[in-house]
Order: structure tokens, then sequence, then C-alpha cells
């Protein structure tokens, strides 16, 4: 049996996380009065964790009392950044959107998502509507097939993922916006290890 002062040691992690996890690219400030409808919690206990995760540079606090994420995400993102492969990636990336004229985006696996790392957008003023942090569905669009034929998942060995695998690349008309095309290809290291998608987008 696990000691009291374990759960609630862990009870308090899993709230701050809760917090943490209701910032988004759509909706980037709460208030405390927000965050404990959505979450449930008291106000003590969400003031509380709000001021420990400001404290330590997670969340910062507004003059009309909202909270939005903080620099130290900054910095967790530059060591996320550092570690996987995105240094290599973004001049790829910008270079490919250069070439094309079109918007050139990064992709990785995360789950049964596909999360937009890198976005270079096109300097036309048509853009897909999708930025950097972006979650996707994985069975969507040309990125997500890229990923589902190469990576954690690795789809069937025979039919439309290995034709994928053979051809080396997949392209989609009209799948994820009706009035656009989407290009992707998989990026591998060094090793042949499967890291993830560069897809190329425009109408």
């Amino acid at each position: 049996m696990k000691p009291r002062s374990i759960d609630k040691n862990y009870n308090a992690i899993e709230k701050c996380l809760q917090i943490l996890s209701m910032f988004s690219l759509d909706k980037s400030k709460f208030s405390i009065k927000e965050i404990c409808k959505q979450l449930n919690f008291n106000v003590s206990t969400a003031y509380r964790i709000l001021s420990t995760l400001e404290e330590y540079g997670y969340v910062s606090r507004l003059k009309n009392k909202d909270y939005v994420i903080g620099t130290q995400a900054l910095y967790l993102s530059a060591i996320y950044t550092q570690s996987n492969h995105l240094e290599q990636i973004r001049p790829i990336v910008d270079r490919i959107r250069d070439i094309s004229g079109e918007t050139a985006s990064f992709f990785v696996e995360e789950e049964d998502d596909r999360i937009c790392l890198y976005r270079a957008h096109s300097r036309d003023e048509i853009r897909h509507n999708i930025e950097q942090g972006s979650r996707l569905q994985l069975n969507r669009g040309a990125s997500g097939r890229i990923i589902l034929a190469y990576g954690k998942r690795q789809k069937d060995k025979k039919g439309f993922y290995k034709d994928i695998r053979d051809q080396g690349y997949y392209l989609s008309i009209n799948e994820h916006n009706a009035s656009l095309f989407a290009l992707a290809v998989p990026v591998l290291s060094n090793s042949d290890k499967f890291v993830g998608a560069i897809v190329v987008s425009g109408p």
C-alpha cells in the first residue's frame, strides 16, 4: 500500500499537468474561475497550484488576473527542438517553401495524433489553417499517411501503406481541406530511423 504522502504528491503533480494541458493554440489564457469550472477544482486548490507554476515560470499572471503559459515553456521548447532534429530540419523546410512557393511543414507522431513541430508559411495570402503545435488525426492528410506507413504503428506489409513505402511519398488532394493538395515524404535519420514527415501543401 502506498503511503498517503506519495498519493498526495501524485495528485498535486496530476493537477499541475491538468492545468497546463488546458492551454492551446485556440485558447491561450484562462481565469482562475474558468480553470476551476473546467477541472472541477476549488479556488484554493487552483490558486495554490497556479502559484507554484508561476513561481517556477510555467505560467504567468496578467494584469487582468488571467493566466498564460510562462517563459519556462520556451526553455523546454528549446530543449525539445535540440533533441528532435529541428535545428537540422528547419532550413530544409524553409528551402522547400522557397522553392515551391507553398507552405511546408514538419510533423511527428505523438500517441494517436500527428503534431506540427515546424511550419514555414507560403508568402501568398491563401494559407492552410494549421500552425506550429497543432495536433491532428493520424488517419487523415498526407503527413498522417506517411507517419502510419513509416512510424511506430507501421501499417500492413502489403497493400495501401506498402504502396506508400514503395513509392516513397504520398499525395493527397482535397482530403483534409476541399481546396488543398498536400505532398508528404518521410524524414529518415542517418541510421534509417523514421523521424517524421515533411509536407508541402497549397491550393
